[in-house]
């Protein structure tokens, strides 16, 4: 199989607008992004037992920035995105980041068919433009996200977990692509049931790809991506690394795993 199923088109543009999420981060005032408070809900992602404050005014202008380069890309998006600028008011605005923060995308769908927009777009400018703040808190609560219990999902936004890196000795970093919270776990420890039976989590390898594996756990049918970041040639970003990481997504689901099994099946 190879190495990545992903065009290099594709990986070039989420690569550029993984760039421009960097330079965004960098004019956000991180005091004022999020307040930091004692964690009262260890089972609970801390964006949904904090408050973030997104300023609406940048939001808006990542919006319409990220938006206009897709039109570069796809000229055929024109017309659509001119419609968008149109009915992106300051309500529209904040609703967007309320809803992409809680990853209604339910809203999102019914938003582009009352706009006449193609489905996917919204939510994808929306999602992509909320993720310098996602990453602020992240980076405020890091040293909290280690004694959080949020199974499956990620302590800091609530993505579903699915990339681990190694780094240094071996040592086994669970990382999100959304928002770069980034704990050490075991390396014999499932992210969702939390097994750490030797006969129950196992590895799946894939030919001519050294640097990565798949975690499978045969207790919850949970499976993680494991890259060993030492064997890279280039340094790149949990979202990048997960994207270009999709062929081991494809194969554990080709196996059977990313399918829950039934909560009374996996207690016996």
């Amino acid at each position: 199989m190879k190495p990545t199923v992903i065009s290099e088109e594709y990986l070039e543009l989420q690569t550029e607008i993984s760039n421009k999420q960097a330079e965004w981060a960098k004019s956000i005032d991180t005091s004022k992004v999020v307040e930091k408070k004692s964690i009262q809900h260890k089972q609970v992602p801390i964006i949904a037992q904090t408050t973030v404050n997104v300023n609406l005014d940048q939001y808006k202008e990542w919006i319409i920035e990220l938006a206009d380069f897709l039109v570069d890309k796809n000229n055929d998006l024109q017309n659509d995105v001119t419609k968008l600028k149109e009915i992106l008011d300051a309500d529209t605005v904040k609703k967007w980041a309320n809803e992409v923060q809680a990853f209604n995308q339910i809203y999102f769908t019914t938003f582009a068919e009352q706009a006449e927009l193609p489905e996917w777009l919204p939510y994808f400018i929306a999602e992509h433009s909320i993720r310098p703040f996602l990453r602020v808190v992240s980076d405020v609560y890091k040293e909290e996200l280690p004694s959080l219990n949020t199974k499956g999902s990620c302590p800091c936004c609530g993505e579903p977990t699915r990339l681990a890196v190694l780094e240094g000795k071996g040592l086994k970093m669970i990382v999100c692509p959304r928002c770069e919270a980034k704990w050490n776990q075991k390396r014999l420890h499932c992210s969702f049931c939390g097994n750490e039976e030797h006969e129950g989590l196992s590895y799946y390898t894939i030919e001519n790809d050294k640097s990565s594996k798949l975690e499978v756990c045969s207790k919850c049918n949970g499976y993680i991506k494991i890259i060993d970041t030492r064997k890279l040639f280039k340094k790149q970003t949990a979202f990048l690394l997960d994207l270009t990481s999709l062929h081991l997504d494809f194969v554990a689901q080709e196996n059977g795993f990313g399918t829950p099994k039934e909560e009374e099946e996996v207690k016996s």
